[in-house]
């Protein structure tokens, strides 16, 4: 399994490639194994097969997709950080320490997903009891699908974690270091509203299923909870980032206060330009907070989370379309 690790390296269409060919071979076996043959009205268990063929195959690769596209995004990020602290030598260094990690992460991913691949089947009855060939097939294509969702779930909050305990501390003062937590704040975002996007193919587990109130209520909380989880660090870093530049600011309005008493004595050393400098630096420090999510970044998050009950609605509309005469 190529994971492209930390790789800065822009590769056109090839990030992509791999993602997909996996999910188009998923695809394929579930199809020649009878996974995909379309149910016909009432096969509550081959609906619930065909569904979680596609789903899984979907997801599958998507969480592939994503964590190559993050470790490209992560390498891009900690690049600029180290460039602006003239550190860029280190970048092996940083590399190879994300990289352990990730093998940790690689290690308890896989522990955890044949666990809870383990558990569904014996909830299921699927060990004591003979199965088709494609209930075998879309177990264990189950396995890599747990793997990658819980991997890309610990990578998302441990490169954040990362960079901004192992990196941050050596970006400087003053607005440099603001700026950096800007970057690593950009990175947690774009990361974060790339994963909810996974939440729109979610829908495609209930096709043609009656959705009990259960459901409902079960597919809520969970969708909360993942938001939470996946925008937790987001937060952090923006409180972080408002209490630091009050602290600058104030710093620098001491600065400020401090050269106009001392240009008042009329000490040479203290400038009217010199506290000019201090005044624009304030001013950039308090514009940097109207930044922090610029309106074409609100869109982004306003539109992710749209996307949820968009396919909800997407979902009902193909189901009304199959229930036409046409298709029976």
């Amino acid at each position: 399994m190529k994971l492209n690790l930390y790789s800065n390296m822009h590769k056109g269409a090839s990030i992509g490639f791999f993602p997909l060919l996996t999910t188009l071979i998923l695809l394929s076996v579930h199809y020649f194994t009878g996974a995909l043959d379309w149910p016909g009205v009432g096969e509550v268990r081959a609906q619930r097969d065909f569904n979680s063929a596609i789903g899984m195959s979907l997801l599958t690769g998507y969480f592939w997709f994503a964590l190559r596209l993050m470790h490209q995004n992560v390498a891009s990020t900690l690049i600029s950080l180290l460039v602006k602290t003239n550190q860029l030598s280190q970048f092996s260094s940083h590399r190879s320490e994300l990289s352990l990690e990730f093998k940790h992460h690689i290690f308890n991913a896989i522990i955890i997903s044949i666990m809870i691949t383990i558990v569904y089947c014996m909830f299921e009855g699927l060990i004591t009891v003979k199965q088709e060939i494609h209930v075998l097939f879309l177990t264990a294509t189950a396995v890599p699908f747990w793997f990658l969702a819980i991997l890309f779930l610990f990578q998302i909050s441990s490169n954040i974690k990362y960079l901004t305990n192992k990196v941050l501390p050596h970006a400087g003062g003053n607005i440099d270091r603001l700026k950096s937590i800007m970057t690593i704040l950009k990175l947690g975002t774009t990361n974060s509203i790339f994963a909810m996007g996974a939440l729109t193919i979610f829908p495609i587990f209930w096709l043609k299923k009656d959705i009990p109130s259960i459901d409902v209520l079960v597919v809520t909380f969970f969708t909360g909870v993942v938001g939470f989880y996946l925008f937790w660090p987001v937060i952090k870093l923006k409180k972080r980032l408002e209490d630091e530049q009050k602290e600058v600011v104030l710093i620098l309005e001491e600065h400020i206060e401090d050269g106009i008493k001392r240009c008042a004595k009329q000490q040479e050393s203290v400038t009217a330009v010199s506290i000019e400098q201090l005044e624009s630096e304030k001013e950039r420090v308090l514009k940097m907070g109207a930044r922090i999510f610029a309106p074409r970044d609100k869109a982004r998050v306003a539109a992710c989370l749209a996307l949820i009950p968009i396919s909800w609605v997407l979902l009902f509309v193909v189901e009304w379309l199959i229930q036409l005469p046409r298709y029976h």
